[in-house]
């Protein structure tokens, strides 16, 4: 059998580069193929310091590289949801989340520094070159590639694929069955340049979810405000959607909407605005009831991002899931590549799996409007209501948390338990939205969280420890048992909440194989 060209390849552009660089640093030989020209985005990225902070403890960028990419960051942000035709008891006030999102990335500068620091490290960038197919055998994987401007095809050979090609990845279509997501939030907006009049907005503030409305057309729709460099503003309309043929979730016909009710949103002249650029796309979701119940790898394959389809229910995108578990995803493929663990047993425990939040996806259940129903028009907003109220009243930390995809056990019932006393009606307005069958779903989720909560609590003070002082001896005698601990390691400490105290460090030499002991602490 021929050598493989190269050590990993990507398929996709924006997550797949930010990982790719990381890989390249680690010595990795290292390809990224991206069919649409390197660095072109039709979304922006926002995230909290917090969370961008792995960045820097991984070793991708400097804190002074960091700031140059920074290119707003704002005081709060809202959440508030329409509530004039909620009765008084289910009406509630703003919640302030001053840490969610709060940081606009200049995504494009970013992508930009990452393939730099991919070629930098030996990487090579194949932009405008489409996927046309993998063949996979037990010593490489074969791609079939086209160069879009001279058409010409060739092939390239790797021993690992990376699947980082989002939600239309057809890969991630085949693994599962034709079953790619479960759910989409169609969304659509745009990069403002200016034109609002002085005092509309505020640069210093965000919204991070808000209506003005209630259901209209079938669709409860919610706004995203976040402020950029100088007098940008990046706003998204989104709704949460059930995969149905018969309601594909237009966007053409969001972006009708869009243009119509931005002026109520945001008193503006559509036609003194400049518009930079359109933000769209269909973000995926997968309503859980396992760690495997979605297939992620085959034999030197393997889905990242949203091509993953794992996600918060309430902040979407695959790029907050992978910042976040970034030191996971790396430190466990490390592991994989450096003892050829690349069948499908062993990838498909590499991934950004959490228990607490595949119990939440009934939250974005109970926001989706199912195709041909009828519904109050005053319905989700009370529920948005009755849930954002309770984190409005509680300490910021406990909103931030569950935001961030940090809710424990104990939270997670003592917010539901206050939610079915405050609103008794939520529990058959869950019932209508989810039906039989997604609750018994649910519960299964459910179970599974409980479940992991109790595994957590048994492991958690000794197993770190334990893995530090077995790892030396037990990693070279056997790898494969030893990619299955850390990766029970990383499963039971990712997701835990966070005090207002703790403050993420900087640690720059993290990921360097021979320090894997320090991921542990």
């Amino acid at each position: 059998m021929p050598h493989a060209q190269y050590d990993i390849i990507y398929i996709g552009g924006a997550l797949g580069a930010i990982h790719a660089a990381l890989m390249a640093k680690l010595g990795y030989k290292v390809l990224l193929v991206e069919r649409m020209p390197f660095g072109r985005m039709n979304r922006e990225w926002n995230i909290s310091r917090d969370e961008i902070q792995s960045l820097v403890n991984l070793g991708l960028v400097t804190p002074a590289e960091l700031e140059t990419i920074i290119a707003r960051e704002y005081k709060d942000g809202f959440n508030k949801f329409f509530d004039a035709n909620n009765p008084a008891k289910l009406r509630s006030p703003v919640l302030h989340t001053p840490t969610v999102l709060n940081l606009g990335l200049d995504s494009e500068k970013w992508l930009q520094m990452c393939g730099q620091k991919l070629q930098a490290a030996g990487g090579e960038i194949w932009d405008e070159t489409e996927f046309i197919r993998a063949d996979i055998d037990i010593s490489q994987v074969v791609l079939q590639v086209k160069h879009l401007p001279s058409q010409i095809e060739k092939q390239v050979s790797g021993r690992l694929l990376i699947d980082a090609m989002g939600t239309a990845s057809p890969i991630a279509w085949q693994l599962n069955g034709g079953r790619a997501f479960d759910s989409v939030c169609p969304t659509v907006g745009a990069a403002i340049e200016s034109g609002f009049e002085q005092g509309v907005w505020d640069s210093q503030y965000g919204d991070v979810l808000y209506s003005h409305g209630d259901i209209s057309r079938g669709r409860q729709l919610i706004w995203e405000l976040f402020p950029a460099a100088n007098e940008e503003l990046t706003i998204y309309l989104f709704h949460y959607h059930e995969v149905n043929a018969e309601n594909p979730g237009s966007l053409l016909e969001m972006y009708e909407d869009f243009f119509t009710i931005l002026p109520e949103y945001r008193r503006c002249d559509m036609d003194k605005l400049v518009w930079k650029k359109p933000t769209f796309g269909y973000i995926p979701g997968h309503f859980s009831v396992g760690s495997r119940d979605r297939t992620v790898a085959f034999d030197r394959l393997i889905a990242i991002g949203d091509a993953a389809s794992l996600q918060s229910p309430l902040v979407f995108t695959g790029f907050g899931s992978l910042v976040r578990n970034l030191e996971r995803l790396t430190t466990l493929l490390d592991t994989a590549l450096k003892h050829d663990l690349l069948s499908f047993r062993h990838l498909n425990q590499i991934r950004a799996y959490q228990s607490n939040v595949s119990v939440t996806w009934l939250f974005s259940k109970g926001m989706m409007v199912p195709t041909g129903k009828f519904l109050p028009p005053q319905r989700i907003n009370s529920m948005l209501n009755t849930f954002f109220g309770l984190l409005a009243d509680e300490p910021p930390e406990v909103a931030d948390n569950f935001i961030k995809d940090r809710c424990d056990w104990l939270t997670f019932n003592r917010l539901a338990l206050k939610a079915a006393r405050k609103n008794p009606a939520l529990l058959l307005w869950i019932w209508e939205l989810a039906g039989p069958r997604d609750l018994v779903r649910w519960l299964g989720s459910y179970f599974n969280f409980g479940r992991h909560a109790l595994i957590s609590a048994l492991l958690s003070p000794w197993f770190p420890r334990f893995l530090n002082r077995v790892g030396s001896w037990l990693e070279p005698r056997n790898p494969g048992l030893w990619l299955w601990l850390l990766a029970i390691n990383y499963a039971i400490a990712t997701g835990k909440p966070r005090s207002p105290s703790q403050v993420a460090k900087s640690n720059p030499e993290a990921i360097i194989p021979k320090s894997e002991a320090r991921i542990l602490n």
